[in-house]
């Protein structure tokens, strides 16, 4: 009977522990039920619902795959597994964004995945590592690293921003252009030095206990399913607006980015609970600098693809909000100690730039 019962799991999934399991089955029915809502033409809000809990659902798992095939090839290559495959529901839905048209969304998504990442999401790893685990030391030299090549990528997005203000706005894309080409080159740059550079963090010490096929499966799955998901959350997303009553800068600023990036911002939360800062901060800095010298400016070329051409040129108070966030974050990165209070500061930054978006 035992032997029955193993050979009736699907391939894919054998050497999942029980939790693994039932998250991806759980993943896999939120799907299939905001596909049929969606070709059922239900209501939006519930389509919008449930296709945001699908997509939270299939990024747990992008995240726990990468995860996994991270631990097979190493810690480094792990880290940019982790930053890349965990920004792919959000470069996925901010593509179909532009397709669609829906350019404000676009921007403040990617706005709100770095204010995210600083802000709420090291400053949620700072406090829960705090309160656990008390004054909390990382490497002081690779998070100012991290911190300035961050100041460098608002200074390229800011730019084309203050001269649509103040320069001739016809010349605004091809700024956007030159720039996000110069922003690629710059994290292209950034890899090789991260890779040239010996490692002095030893990473955590568990291995992998999946097959690496298995996480290559599930990812590869998971990834595509984002894909078939996002285009229906993306599709409710203009009626939400009017349903709900928020704007869509809200939407795009604050709502999106939860949904988009919530596998790694658990993983940075729990690796600060676990006292593994300078993963923990790998995890929430490398996914904003991600965001900010790959996925904006590859986001200005795949426009091209489509009939809204997307640039560089951010709302105002979008820049500000940048500004402040990358200068807390380097302050507080300078003496390469972390502790609860520290945290709280971050999430209350957070809070304040939360409130006044709700209020455009």
């Amino acid at each position: 009977m035992a032997a029955a019962t193993v050979d009736t799991i699907p391939p894919v999934i054998r050497g999942l522990n029980r939790f693994e399991t039932l998250s991806v089955g759980a993943a896999a029915v939120i799907a299939a039920v905001a596909g049929a809502l969606d070709l059922a033409s239900a209501p939006n809000t519930a389509v919008f619902v449930v296709s945001g809990l699908a997509l939270v659902l299939l990024a747990w798992v992008v995240g726990v795959a990468t995860e996994q095939l991270g631990a097979s090839t190493g810690p480094k290559v792990g880290g940019v597994l982790n930053a890349t495959f965990g920004n792919a529901a959000e470069l996925i839905i901010t593509v179909f964004a532009i397709r669609e048209g829906q350019l404000e969304i676009a921007t403040a998504s990617i706005t709100g995945s770095i204010l995210g990442n600083t802000l709420l999401v090291l400053g949620a790893s700072f406090l829960v590592g705090g309160l656990r685990n008390g004054l909390q030391r990382f490497d002081r030299r690779v998070a100012g690293m991290n911190a300035s090549m961050l100041a460098l990528a608002v200074i390229g997005l800011g730019i084309p921003t203050v001269f649509g203000h103040v320069g001739n706005p016809t010349h605004v894309q091809a700024i956007s252009d030159v720039t996000a080409g110069i922003l690629l080159l710059l994290y292209v740059l950034m890899l090789v030095f991260y890779f040239r550079t010996p490692q002095e963090h030893g990473g955590r010490d568990s291995g992998p206990h999946w097959r690496g096929r298995v996480a290559m499966a599930l990812l590869l799955l998971s990834t595509a399913a984002v894909a078939v998901v996002a285009d229906v959350f993306v599709g409710t997303l203009a009626q939400v607006v009017s349903d709900l009553g928020i704007s869509a800068v809200f939407l795009g600023l604050i709502i999106v980015p939860i949904v988009g990036n919530i596998a790694e911002n658990i993983v940075g939360i729990k690796l600060a609970y676990d006292d593994d800062m300078d993963f923990s901060m790998l995890v929430s800095l490398g996914s904003s600098l991600q965001i900010a010298l790959g996925v904006a400016p590859l986001l200005v070329f795949l426009s091209l693809l489509t009939p809204y051409h997307f640039d560089l040129l951010f709302p105002t108070l979008q820049v500000i909000s940048l500004v402040a966030a990358v200068f807390i974050t380097a302050l507080i990165a300078v003496d390469g100690e972390s502790n609860w209070l520290e945290g709280a500061q971050l999430m209350a930054v957070y809070g304040i730039i939360a409130t006044a978006v709700w209020y455009l």
